[in-house]
């Protein structure tokens, strides 16, 4: 309901302005750095898991390619729309760096850097340029923004899908060319909307250790972002916001 919807954010606004003009912010600070240390978790399992998260992909676009047209019938629209759009935004929120495990492009770039001995990232970490910051990302997260809101068909299977298997072979090559590091943090834009997203998770991974603390505590370590990192954090929240304000009474 538009109510709540329009009430909800504007709450959650008031809160945030009246904790920091109230709270001292040296104890505000000290607040919110408190964690606490839970266990070591292992890399080893994100090779794995990141190649059954492309099989399963792969299984997806095949459904969408030959499976039913109706988007109420093939589970491609609801899977990309509403599992992974919407359901895994709130889990990597709330749980801490999922995305990291079930990137599907992670196992498939260790596979290949190992078979046609590829050069790792620390071997030569500028390949993507500088100057360039975070628009690569900013421009793919708009025609993805474009196509979910704008196009007349998002929903169609065959048409998702072969928009999506186009996306995951691009940014792949990508990857091959200017590694996986330089182009996961600054050119796919799902894993740096990701990346921005789990800044406000309760759950931390560091060195290898998990830790528990306060929701949002990430960004007192973040560093700034560049221009145009802000203009993507800016398109994220417009799109996002837009796309929730268009399916309430009040646009309808």
């Amino acid at each position: 309901p538009t109510g709540y919807y329009i009430a909800g954010g504007a709450l959650a606004v008031a809160f945030s302005f009246l904790t920091l003009a109230l709270l001292p912010p040296a104890a505000l600070d000290r607040f919110w750095r408190r964690r606490l240390s839970l266990f070591t978790v292992s890399d080893h399992p994100r090779t794995v898991l990141s190649l059954l998260s492309l099989a399963g992909f792969v299984l997806l676009i095949a459904t969408g390619l030959f499976g039913s047209r109706d988007p109420l019938s093939n589970p491609l629209p609801l899977v990309i729309w509403t599992l992974l759009w919407a359901g895994f935004t709130l889990l990597q929120g709330a749980l801490g760096d999922l995305w990291s495990w079930l990137n599907p492009w992670y196992g498939p770039w260790r596979v290949a850097s190992r078979v046609f001995s590829l050069r790792t990232d620390e071997a030569d970490p500028s390949r993507l340029p500088k100057w360039l910051g975070y628009w690569p990302a900013f421009v793919l997260f708009f025609g993805f923004a474009w196509f979910e809101l704008i196009d007349p068909a998002p929903d169609d299977p065959s048409r998702l899908a072969f928009a999506a298997g186009i996306y995951w072979l691009l940014s792949f090559a990508a990857i091959c060319v200017f590694g996986y590091e330089d182009w996961s943090r600054r050119g796919e834009f799902l894993t740096v909307f990701f990346s921005m997203v789990v800044r406000f998770a309760p759950l931390q991974r560091e060195k290898g250790r998990l830790h528990l603390g306060w929701p949002g505590a990430k960004l007192l370590s973040a560093s700034s972002l560049p221009a145009s990192g802000t203009a993507f954090l800016l398109l994220a929240l417009s799109s996002v916001s837009f796309d929730g304000l268009s399916k309430t009474f009040f646009w309808l």
